[in-house]
Order: C-alpha cells, then structure tokens, then sequence
C-alpha cells in the first residue's frame, strides 16, 4: 500500500542521512576528543544536515554542542553574543545558576540576564557592545574562552560548530583567523567544526602556510552522494507510491541535477508527488523531465529577477559556462568566444560572489559548475523562446 507523506526533503535540515556515515563519523569525533575539523562543502551538499546529525548524536553523551550559522548574524559581535547565551542556557536550567554562570565565566563581557515570565526563557546580552568593527573579534575570542572555562568547571565537553565561517573572515579580515587560532590551539575541553560553503575562501584558509588556521585542524571535503548509495534511496520513496521505476529514469534524475543532493531531492520530490496524484503507475525518463520542467516553471520568476540583476558580461560569461560545462582554461574559452580574459574573469568572480557559479576542485584542476543546476534548463529555454 502506498504511503501518503513523501520521502523527499529539501530545503531544510534532513532527517535521514543517504551514504554520509564516515563524514559523520569525522565530525562526531571532532566532538568527542575535542578536536578542531574543517567541513568543507558547496552549498545544497547537506552539509548543515550532517551537523544536525551530529549535534543529536553528541548531545546524547552528554557533550553540550553550541552550533550557530555565522551568516545568520549581522556582525561578528552578534555572533559572539548568540554563542555567549547559548553557552549560559545549556550549561544551566535554573535562572539563579544561569547568573552565577555568566558572572563567573564571563565577567569580562558583562553580561545581564532575564528572565521571560511567559514561557521562562533566559535571555544573556553583552555589557560590552561591540561598537567599532575591530572590537567584534576579540569579543569572540573572549566567550571562546570562556566556554573553555565553563566546561573544565562543569565537567561536561562542549563542542561549538560555526557554519558558513567564512563569513566571519568575509567581515573581519584574516587577523580573525589569527586571533581565533590563538584561542582555539589553547583548548581542551572545547571540541570545534568551522564549516562552510565557500570552498574557495575555505581551502584558501587551511591549505596555505602562510594563514593562520595551517595544520590547526583536519579538512574534511563534502563530495557528491555516490549513485550507487543515492539509487537504492531514491527507488524505495519512489516505489513507496505504488508505481514501477525505471532504471534510465533514476539515472535521468541524478544526471538532470548533476549529483548535487539538494537538486536529487528536489526533482526526486516533483516525480513523487505527479505519480502520488496521478493515475501514472510507471516512472520513465520522460516523467522525470517533464517533472524537471514543472520545477522550472515554478522558480521562474526567481531565475528571470536573479538573471536580469547580472550585467552584459556576466550573462555572457554564464552562458559560456553552461555551453561549456567543465571547461576551466579561461584565456582559451575568452578567446574563442571574442571576450577580454580579464573581463571574464571579473565576471567568473561576481557570479561565484552572487551564487551562480561554484568551483570544484579536483587533482586534474578546478571546474566551474551551476550552484543551481536546474537553471541550466531554465536559461536553455529563455534562450529559445
């Protein structure tokens, strides 16, 4: 009998992990020996998924994780600020410990705390604002050690997580980096993840001797689901409506979103719902483009705003890169397409600033590829049209 919830998720933390096991394994054990891990990844990879994962399995022995998105935050003080509450909040229940926590801990922040009558919440800000832009850092560093103290006092590890950390340097320049080693190489009883999706930035950060976050902990790199982990998953939910699937049509899924799990997931998502609702009980390779076609058509006036925001050159530049997937000798391709290399160069910069392009890395070099590979489709039919 067929199930009525679909087994496609997108867009959000995922609660099943498809073929992730060894990269969670390297982040739970960052956790647990207090280690430092660098969790490198595009976006739509599921990186964020993973260290939910994580974060469940860490806090289930006993290990008090701290894991915030550094682009959810304005400043670098602001951030400072979330981890100094959340710090104070998990490492006590009862108000009258939350003060002696902060004041104990934290003196040097001043920080004040109060208390919600509605639903008991404590909320912890800073006495220390954080005023001009070169303060933010060290303001960060300081409730990094303070959770330090917090946790040899306490007895139980923490384990603090910044996602998209290169946001953090993005703002602060790469003194942060220095400043936050200086920190982080003195603890142990702080276990720490910086994750991001700026691969670039990121690989720049540990891969040179020359910055400061060299040999301070591990790389991890976050690569496609392998097909044959992303196959069996993708036909039990497709399966779970009843219809039959064919081999070419998961193979179609997974070339149409070019690996990236977000795009499976999405596609994957719109092939379920049209057999759920339809009386089609077979799943071809045609189902799944014109399923790919109903997805484009919804985010359409989406890509037709986020296309009609980019110059001449970098709508050039971008189609180039379509009409030429893979290719990375930049002064050959300006060349051939009658375009000033330093000009497309720009471009290739912005558009990987704006989230249109991302750069894989490989041992034979570096690729440039869609962040969004279903907009391949969609610019291939504006251009007809």
């Amino acid at each position: 009998m067929a199930r009525d919830i679909n087994p496609f998720r997108y867009g959000r933390e995922a609660d099943v992990l498809v073929d992730r096991t060894e990269e969670l394994r390297q982040v739970i054990r960052a956790g647990e020996d207090c280690g430092t891990l660098f969790l490198i990844g595009p976006r739509r990879f599921g990186k964020t998924s993973i260290l939910k994962a994580a974060e469940t399995e860490l806090t289930g022995r006993g290990i008090v994780v701290l894991r915030y998105d550094a682009e959810a935050y304005e400043s670098v003080g602001l951030l400072a600020g979330a981890l100094l509450a959340g710090a104070v909040r998990k490492y006590s229940s009862a108000f009258d410990r939350a003060h002696a926590v902060a004041r104990r801990f934290f003196s040097a922040l001043r920080p004040s705390l109060s208390l919600d009558p509605a639903d008991g919440k404590i909320t912890v800000s800073m006495g220390v604002e954080p005023g001009a832009r070169r303060a933010e850092v060290p303001l960060l560093t300081d409730v990094l050690n303070g959770i330090e103290r917090l946790a040899a006092d306490d007895g139980r590890k923490a384990f603090v997580v910044l996602d998209e950390f290169q946001q953090v340097v993005a703002q602060a320049g790469e003194r942060a980096e220095r400043q936050i080693r200086a920190a982080v190489q003195q603890h142990s009883n702080v276990g720490y993840v910086f994750a991001g999706s700026g691969t670039r930035m990121m690989t720049e950060m540990i891969a040179s001797s020359a910055r400061a976050f060299w040999h301070l902990g591990d790389p991890l790199y976050l690569g496609p689901i392998p097909r044959e982990a992303f196959v069996p998953f993708l036909r039990n939910g497709l399966e779970s409506t009843g219809a039959s699937v064919d081999d070419l049509a998961l193979s179609r899924i997974l070339e149409l979103s070019e690996d990236v799990p977000y795009n499976v997931q999405q596609l994957a998502s719109q092939c379920w719902t049209r057999l759920h609702e339809s009386a089609r009980r077979h799943l071809t390779v045609r189902a799944v483009e014109e399923a790919l076609a109903g997805v484009v058509s919804m985010q359409h006036v989406a890509y037709l705003a986020r296309w009609l925001s980019l110059s001449l050159a970098q709508k050039r530049t971008l189609k180039i890169v379509i009409a030429e997937p893979g290719h990375a000798k930049l002064a050959e391709v300006a060349r051939r397409h009658d375009m000033p290399r330093t000009t497309m160069q720009r471009a290739l910069q912005v558009l990987e600033t704006l989230h249109f392009l991302r750069r894989d890395f490989s041992r034979t070099g570096a690729t440039w590829r869609l962040e969004d590979p279903f907009m391949r489709a969609w610019l291939i039919e504006l251009q007809a049209q």
